[in-house]
């Protein structure tokens, strides 16, 4: 079961997913020979640039994994020396949703074991990690003295509860510094503190576009979907309703997997995947071709995509050429029940 419409996207859903990366550049030199871009006391700065096409781009999205792989072409006389970087979206640790749980091997300060490949080799991929708080405080430093990982990624409720032990256990020394920097709230009359902080991951690689040329890039990570319990009110949220289209024939199909329990429930996920800063390339998208892939055909999926077509069991694919993304995309995936 899959959604045929095409929404605008609305304000970020409450459910927040770490998935999704996007291709950028960053800010262009003053000769094409120069570097186009570089790292500004540390920090990433991204741009846009009107020398390099993105000719072909093909992504597969599933809930497990991301497969992207992307032709390049330089139209300048000159090659184009860059960095390339694939922010994730942040996370919120303010937020009680803003974490959850993954498989064991989840690294904490890399949750997505990103891979990135030019024109076949692998290539080394730098990763930027910044906690900052709603109010715009760089508090990375401080939750790396107190060991407190940027985003909380558990294998399960005995993994997840260790993880909130350690910030209950903190000396008081650091609990007034994390209090005092705003990376820490407590509540009145609460035992215990909550993370106040929003998790920023960017990975990044030096690449050179020969003049006149072309080049391939091709990345994969194992995304880490918000799961989170998905029931009849879920259906009714406008917020999901509209960012991941859910229409009549998702919700008839839901509501049959719940029968006449009101409290039926199952497990969703949300994976989210940015389009949109495809356009700091030049052009449009020349050819563009989406694979989505439910994993299991009990699997129900909904995205905002019109035209989408399935091709397999669990495939539904979409072509476009001369493509200029408006919107991102967000998938939501529902277990089958039981």
């Amino acid at each position: 079961m899959i959604s045929q419409k095409e929404v605008p996207m609305p304000f970020a859903c409450r459910l927040v997913a770490i998935v999704a990366l996007s291709l950028m550049l960053l800010p262009t030199g003053a000769t094409a020979n120069d570097a186009v871009a570089g790292l500004a006391a540390g920090e990433l700065v991204l741009g846009r640039s009107d020398a390099v096409e993105m000719a072909e781009e093909e992504l597969y999205l599933s809930r497990d994994q991301v497969r992207v792989r992307y032709l390049f072409r330089n139209h300048s006389t000159a090659p184009v020396e860059t960095l390339v970087a694939f922010p994730l979206p942040p996370v919120h640790m303010e937020q009680d949703y803003g974490y959850g749980f993954g498989p064991a091997h989840r690294d904490p300060g890399d949750p997505v074991n990103f891979r990135a490949w030019i024109n076949g080799d692998a290539v080394p991929v730098a990763l930027e990690v910044k906690a900052v708080t709603p109010e715009g405080r760089d508090v990375t430093g401080l939750l790396e003295r107190w060991q407190i990982p940027p985003v909380f990624l558990a294998p399960d409720q005995d993994g997840w509860a260790r993880l909130w032990g350690r910030l209950d256990s903190l000396p008081a020394s650091a609990r007034e510094a994390l209090s005092r920097a705003g990376a820490m709230l407590e509540g009145p009359g609460e035992p215990g503190f909550t993370p106040n902080w929003i998790a920023h991951f960017t990975y990044y690689w030096r690449v050179t576009f020969p003049a006149g040329g072309e080049v391939e890039i091709r990345h994969e990570y194992a995304p880490v979907p918000e799961a989170f319990i998905f029931g009849r009110h879920e259906l009714d949220e406008p917020a999901l309703v509209q960012e991941a289209c859910i229409d009549q024939s998702f919700r008839r199909a839901a509501l049959a997997r719940f029968g006449d329990d009101e409290y039926a429930a199952t497990t969703g996920w949300l994976l989210r995947y940015v389009l949109t800063t495809a356009n700091s390339w030049r052009g449009p998208i020349g050819r563009f071709h989406l694979i989505v892939d439910k994993g299991s055909p009990d699997m129900l999926v909904s995205l905002c995509r019109d035209g989408i077509r399935k091709t397999g069991p669990t495939t539904f694919e979409w072509r476009a050429e001369n493509w200029v993304p408006r919107r991102d995309l967000a998938l939501l995936f529902l277990a089958p029940p039981g």
